[in-house]
């Protein structure tokens, strides 16, 4: 019997997901095992899942995945909770032909109401299933939602199996298989309580220790700014100012830096300068620092200032000086040529500029 082109292709895809084991396998994966090799040992029947779809929902919502007509199996463990499978008549029908007749027919199944009987003959495959699934599962919290569960009875309708369902949130698992080698396809839908919700954790000691050190690593960030120099600038003259205006920097000090927080209090005072290429402070420069083991490459380049002492100091003085309109001729003549030249090459260097015209 030749089998249509997309069905062949569907089983490949889903043989071949299955071979993947670089990722632990989730309960959707598992169940997709489950079903395939529960079926074949236990009933002799030919089964293939060449469609799988996971989601969370409600239990008012659950009556939406199945129709009137599928077959509405309750599961329940020692613990209380209540679990469900729904199978369309497409699976039912081979399932029961596969243990009376011995084979799947070709022929779709007759329109007509489950009975007890029919549940009593899906049961075992679906005990099973789950025992299998939680034996290929690799988390704990996996395997203790897929433990326990035994067949309790058949519900008349969908009322009646959201009713049953005592949870409020359950983890649905919708399969298409392909059963008897391509005769028959079926839908099945099971119907798992939700075990996020509880929070479970493979390692108990986990929650309450809380996250470490190693999982905040990386994801952190710390806005730090730096300030050289601080001035009062009159509004008019700053609203005067346009492109290309040069504000002198007086009391610039590269060498006792002020790095603030975000919300701009003085946290250090520092050293600004270069290391490994890239813009670094020195803190606390008046204590020793131990070399790098690599110190040629991580070597920290000073940025030195014509105004900066030998003796370390603690406390940054502020020199607030007003700007009037005769303020830039003033502070001009105060200042030397070099001296600007030289701090304007500083701060061009540490902003990463090769001070080379455009």
């Amino acid at each position: 019997m030749t089998q249509p082109v997309g069905t062949a292709l569907a089983r490949k895809l889903s043989a071949s997901q299955e071979e993947r084991g670089d990722k632990p396998r989730s309960v959707l994966r598992a169940l997709r095992l489950a079903f395939a090799r529960a079926a074949g040992d236990v009933m002799k029947l030919p089964l293939t899942v060449i469609g799988a779809k996971q989601s969370c929902r409600p239990v008012d919502t659950l009556a939406e995945v199945a129709k009137d007509d599928w077959l509405f199996v309750l599961l329940g463990n020692g613990d209380g909770v209540s679990a469900a499978v729904c199978l369309d008549p497409g699976a039912v029908s081979a399932i029961v032909q596969v243990q009376t007749f011995g084979q799947v027919m070709s022929d779709p199944p007759s329109a007509r109401v489950c009975t007890d009987t029919d549940a009593a003959m899906v049961a075992p495959l679906i005990e099973e299933v789950l025992t299998r699934a939680s034996r290929i599962v690799e988390s704990s919290s996996d395997q203790a939602g897929l433990t326990g569960y035994e067949y309790k009875a058949r519900l008349p309708d969908k009322r009646t199996l959201t009713l049953a369902m005592v949870e409020d949130i359950y983890d649905v698992y919708e399969l298409t298989v392909e059963l008897g080698g391509g005769v028959r396809q079926g839908q099945i839908s099971l119907f798992l309580p939700d075990r996020q919700k509880d929070g479970d954790l493979d390692d108990p000691d986990e929650q309450v220790a809380g996250p470490n050190l190693e999982q905040s690593s990386g994801v952190l960030r710390a806005e730090l700014n730096t300030v050289i120099c601080r001035m009062s600038l009159p509004f008019a003259s700053l609203s005067g100012l346009s492109e290309g205006d040069v504000l002198p920097l007086v009391g610039a000090r590269v060498d006792k830096a002020e790095v603030l927080t975000i919300d701009r209090s003085r946290a250090a005072v520092g050293r600004l300068g270069q290391c490994g290429g890239m813009r670094a402070v020195r803190l606390n420069e008046h204590e020793t620092i131990p070399s790098p083991l690599n110190a040629a490459e991580h070597e920290f380049l000073e940025a030195r200032s014509p105004t900066a002492q030998s003796k370390p100091e603690h406390d940054l003085e502020t020199d607030i000086v007003p700007i009037t309109p005769k303020a830039l001729e003033t502070i001009e003549g105060e200042l030397t040529l070099g001296d600007s030249d030289q701090i304007a090459a500083e701060i061009s260097k540490l902003a990463g500029l090769d001070g080379k015209p455009d």
